[in-house]
Order: structure tokens, then C-alpha cells, then sequence
């Protein structure tokens, strides 16, 4: 194990609660990769001579209203999440770690122009921008994780330029550059590789939001479309049956708060183990 996992190890496992968080997500994880595929039922299978039905040995957690198991879509739409939240994230972390670092290391009118741009994506209520994109392109996952890409790169890109900014004064940097060392080499070797502590601490906490987004979206209906299952359309589906059948709502609403929250602990905890200012504090 690199000295980098081990870091990461034990402050998760310093902090019980990141621990116990840690094994609550790799258990939703888990449930979402096995499940679809062991299920005896698909996401999509409608048996409406079976509408409504609780917990049973049949269904783990019973039935939706259209007879479809909700077990395995939970499971499914899971997958889904993680995968739209983890691409968006990856998306946004590589523009805004390329934006930063190049507005940070440059300087002049290339980091005016970038920040100006910076500034316009900042302008926009997160949830009216992506509303927006998605009311204009579609409700496809592709846009989706597009427009997700789109609201956060911003922020981190803002970070990382602050970050590019101090080590441009920073000894070692000045040594390099006295040494003859080129912008390029500097750029890419001594500031990149200073700032992906950061952008890596900043990704981890920014995949719970994300999820949190998506969600929202598909609760509105311009996210994931039906047949397939995200957690916030189970949670508006299952508002028309409220009064009657409340775990329609109640289950996925609580899975998607125990996964935000995991995520929430385990960034904190993978945070404070990458970042020595945030162990000094």
C-alpha cells in the first residue's frame, strides 16, 4: 500500500464516525453493483397484480405502485448515481485543476480572462443553471453529467489558482526558475504536482452535492428519465402515495441521505488526512 492510501487509511480510521461512514458506503456500493445483477427481477418489470406489497421473501422491501421491486431499483438507481456523480466530478476536477494551475502559473491577461470566465459560471444559482442546461439540451444522462461538469469546475478552478499563486514565490519554485528551469517544466512538475492535494481533498467532498444534484433534478423530472431509476424520481413517484404508503418515499429518501452523509465524513476524513494545515487545525 502507497504511502498515500496508508495516510488515508488511518484517518479514516482515526475517526470513527468517517469509519463507520466508510463501511456504510462500501456496503451502498456493494448493494448497487451486486444486486441488478443477482436480482431475479428487472428495474423496469411491472406486475401490477403485485402493486403495493410490504417487505416479503420475495421482495426485501416490498413493491412500488406499478409492482416493480424496489430493492433492485434502489440498487440500480444507485449505480446510476454514483456513476453520473463520479464522472461530473472527475469532469469538473481535470478543467478546473487545468484552469487554475494555468491562471495561477501565468499570471497577466490569461488569468484575468480566465477568472473573468470563472466569474460568469460563479454568477449563476447552481440549481438554475443546471435546470437551465438540462431544460435546454434534455433530460439525458450525458447533459446531466455535462451540466454537473459545468457548476462546479468554477469553484475549483478559484482554488487552484490561489493555491498556483502562493507557490509561485515559494523557494523551491524560484530556485528552479534560477537554475534555468523552463515555464513549462516549473508548471508541470513543480506547481501541477503541489496543487493535486488540493484538487483530490476538493473532489472528495464535492461528490455528495453532486448526488444531492442530480437527485433534485430527477425529482423534478428533468433528470434520469423513467424506466430507469434514480432516487429522486422514486422519491417524487412515491409523494402521490404518501399518506398510504410512506416507505414509497421514506426508503429512498433515507438512502440518499446516508449516502450524502457518508460521503460528507469520509471527504472530511480524507481531507484532513491529505491536507497537514487541516491536521494542524
Amino acid at each position: 500500500m502507497s504511502a498515500l492510501r496508508q495516510r488515508i487509511a488511518r484517518g479514516i480510521r482515526r475517526d470513527a464516525l468517517a469509519g463507520a461512514s466508510g463501511v456504510a458506503l462500501l456496503v451502498l456500493v456493494g448493494l448497487s453493483v451486486l444486486v441488478p445483477a443477482l436480482s431475479a427481477y428487472s428495474y423496469r418489470t411491472q406486475r401490477l397484480e403485485e402493486t403495493f406489497q410490504g417487505p416479503s421473501r420475495a421482495h426485501w422491501l416490498g413493491t412500488d405502485h406499478l409492482g416493480r421491486d424496489i430493492l433492485t431499483r434502489l440498487a440500480y438507481g444507485g449505480r446510476i448515481s454514483f456513476l453520473i456523480s463520479g464522472t461530473a466530478v472527475l469532469a469538473h476536477t481535470l478543467i478546473g485543476l487545468a484552469a487554475g494551475v494555468v491562471a495561477g502559473a501565468s499570471g497577466g491577461r490569461v488569468d484575468s480572462t480566465l477568472m473573468r470566465v470563472t466569474d460568469v459560471f460563479l454568477a449563476f444559482p447552481p440549481l438554475l443553471f443546471l435546470v437551465l442546461v438540462t431544460g435546454l439540451l434534455g433530460p439525458r444522462i450525458p447533459y446531466m453529467v455535462l451540466a454537473l461538469s459545468l457548476v462546479g469546475w468554477a469553484t475549483m478552478a478559484r482554488q487552484v489558482r490561489a493555491e498556483a499563486l502562493g507557490l509561485r514565490t515559494r523557494e523551491f519554485v524560484l530556485a528552479a526558475r534560477a537554475l534555468g528551469a523552463t515555464e513549462g517544466r516549473i508548471l508541470g512538475r513543480h506547481v501541477l504536482l503541489n496543487v493535486l492535494t488540493l484538487a483530490a481533498v476538493r473532489a472528495s467532498l464535492d461528490i455528495g452535492p453532486v448526488i444531492l444534484s442530480e437527485s433534485t433534478l430527477s425529482f423534478l423530472g428533468i433528470g434520469v428519465q423513467p424506466p430507469i431509476p434514480s432516487w429522486g424520481a422514486m422519491i417524487a413517484e412515491g409523494f402521490a402515495h404518501l399518506r398510504t404508503y410512506p416507505h414509497l418515499t421514506l426508503i429512498p429518501s433515507a438512502v440518499l441521505s446516508v449516502t450524502i452523509l457518508a460521503l460528507t465524513f469520509v471527504g472530511e476524513a480524507v481531507g484532513e488526512a491529505l491536507d497537514p494545515r487541516a491536521r494542524r487545525r
